[in-house]
């Protein structure tokens, strides 16, 4: 009886410690404000499709190219999703295209250009249908095509953007080495990848990639885009933690595995709360503050590139303030 009582009571206070060590991980200070090295000037943006889609005057173009320039972006992705179940690109305007070139050329010609495509999965659960099956070999040889067709209009490569992709997809390696050989060695092979996470979770693969299929992943493309947000993490505190985790577990996972691929932490911008994503926890501020916190003696060289907003048309200017004094330590 002694036995069971002592047993009752130890396993007690394991779960008290176990509580007591949630509730400071979920709460207790957390992230690094203090000045860093690990901004270069090389982060990224997601655009809208209306860049591609419907014609603006070259002052416009100007602008925008002029200010995200100044703002330390390096890489911009203008929407042009999804694929449709043929493998083909929604329609959007050749000469907007080109005279979106021609104005990044002119204005910010150390911008490059990357197109964002890909779409839902066919098969998952979604509000909206999927369109991607990757195990159609017809699709994905379309797909592939419609790549190396952006490259040859004069893009700088093309980004990849396909949800959900579970944790060791196999097709989806197949369809990265395609465009990576269809695109060839010169144009950018950049990817959105989902959140990492120490271990497969076999009730939700699509939920978190495993370092080891990060490092597969990395293997055939230019540029790993992690998008660190909608975690359903509940404080803030908890989610500078995974951020700090995010950055540092795929920057060292690159290393690692001798992968090409350079690392982007996506900071996200958007104000909608729901189960997914909480407007006061999922701030660029927060996001932000794990980075930095994360990068701390990882000594990844040039593996770790810069932070990706997400996105450039739900940025506003407070939030562009906190990027600049935070990332860019630039004063308000």
């Amino acid at each position: 009886m002694r036995r069971v009582l002592l047993v009752l009571k130890l396993a007690g206070l394991v779960l008290l410690v176990a509580a007591a060590a949630a509730v400071w991980a979920a709460f207790a200070p957390a992230g690094d404000a203090a000045p860093h090295p690990f901004n270069h000037d090389r982060n990224a943006a997601w655009l809208e499709h209306r860049w591609l889609e419907r014609t603006h005057t070259e002052a416009e173009m100007e602008d925008l190219f002029a200010t995200l320039s100044h703002r330390g972006i390096a890489y911009v992705f203008p929407h042009l999703i999804p694929f449709n179940g043929a493998g083909r690109l929604p329609v959007h305007s050749r000469d907007q295209m080109r005279a979106l070139l021609a104005v990044a050329r002119r204005v910010a010609p150390d911008v490059k250009v990357l197109p964002w495509v890909g779409g839902l999965r066919a098969g998952w659960k979604r509000v909206r249908p999927g369109t991607i099956d990757l195990d159609d070999m017809g699709q994905r040889q379309r797909m592939v095509a419609e790549c190396r067709g952006l490259v040859d209009e004069g893009f700088d490569g093309v980004h990849l953007d396909v949800e959900p992709i579970d944790d060791g997809n196999d097709e989806f390696l197949s369809l990265l080495q395609a465009v990576r050989t269809a695109v060839g060695p010169k144009a950018i092979l950049s990817v959105s990848t989902i959140r990492p996470g120490p271990f497969r979770l076999f009730i939700a693969p699509n939920f978190v990639w495993t370092p080891e299929y990060y490092g597969r992943v990395g293997a055939f493309v230019d540029q790993v885009v992690v998008m660190a947000y909608d975690t359903a993490i509940p404080t803030a505190s908890l989610y500078r933690r995974y951020l700090a985790y995010a950055a540092r577990s795929v920057t060292e996972e690159m290393v690692h595995s001798k992968a090409r691929a350079r690392v982007l932490v996506g900071i996200p911008t958007y104000d909608e709360s729901g189960l997914m994503h909480r407007a006061g926890v999922e701030t660029p501020e927060n996001a932000i503050l794990g980075v930095v916190s994360g990068l701390r003696g990882v000594g990844g060289g040039g593996t770790f590139e810069g932070v990706a907003i997400y996105a450039e048309w739900t940025t506003d200017e407070s939030e562009w303030r906190t990027y600049e004094r935070l990332w860019r330590g630039r004063a308000d």
